[in-house]
């Protein structure tokens, strides 16, 4: 598993690493360039295609990965109306998209389906350098929660069309009322109009007087410690 998703990983300390890592990218007050990314029914909709396909990617055991795959061919459900069924007994949905949620499995396989982004992202060279030849994060996950980070807008261009074009590859939906980007130039938020990318899609820019809610923290260039407190 990448070291950007903190989702699932053993020892880890919730969301706290990601919100300190954000923390310090922010606190540096350069120019730079961010946007929060949320999935739509992110667990709803991932495509039993590409969960499969994600076991042979990472060379899961074929025993594992038939079972599964049996499992899931028997997923279905009936249509029902005032404890009635709508059809009969032969006749259920079959559910192709969805993983269940509760169990230890389905967090853990959701996560390793968007592994491959990660790796994406991290070898686009982008991203947001801390300090002279130090560590450069170009991205954070927890769960399927993304927030990206660049150095300028043309490099977070890059990054988002990376991220609509796996998305639209897997048959994922990104939530556009929940996304959003940030510029900050010379320390200060700079006001712009949304982003169109490869996608018929636009991400809203917000300005200073706005902010987001990620992770449970509303956030702009901090914390809205204030809010938060309240």
């Amino acid at each position: 598993m990448s070291r950007a998703q903190n989702g699932c990983r053993g020892g880890g300390s919730g969301t706290k690493e990601q919100l300190l890592i954000g923390k310090v990218v922010k606190r540096n007050r350069r120019n730079f360039s961010a946007a929060w990314i949320d999935y739509r029914k992110a667990f709803d909709s991932v495509p039993h295609t590409w969960l499969k396909r994600v076991f042979e990617l990472y060379k899961v055991h074929c025993t594992a990965r038939d079972f599964l795959g049996q499992c899931m061919g028997q997923w279905s459900t009936v249509l029902c109306h005032l404890g009635e069924r709508m059809t009969d007994a032969e006749s259920r949905i079959r559910i192709r998209r969805g993983i269940f949620q509760g169990d230890c499995l389905s967090p853990i396989w959701f996560c390793l389906s968007l592994n491959p982004l990660s790796t994406l992202l991290e070898d686009s060279g982008r991203g947001f350098q801390l300090r002279k030849e130090g560590t450069k994060v170009t991205h954070l996950f927890y769960m399927d929660d993304l927030q990206l980070f660049a150095s300028s807008r043309s490099h977070l261009m890059e990054l988002l069309n990376i991220t609509c074009d796996f998305s639209s590859s897997i048959r994922m939906e990104l939530g556009m009322d929940k996304c959003a980007v940030l510029h900050v130039e010379r320390e200060r938020v700079a006001n712009s109009q949304g982003i169109d990318l490869s996608m018929p899609i636009n991400i809203r820019t917000f300005s200073e007087a706005e902010t987001y809610r990620y992770l449970g923290m509303s956030q702009n260039i901090g914390v809205d410690e204030v809010g938060m407190k309240q």
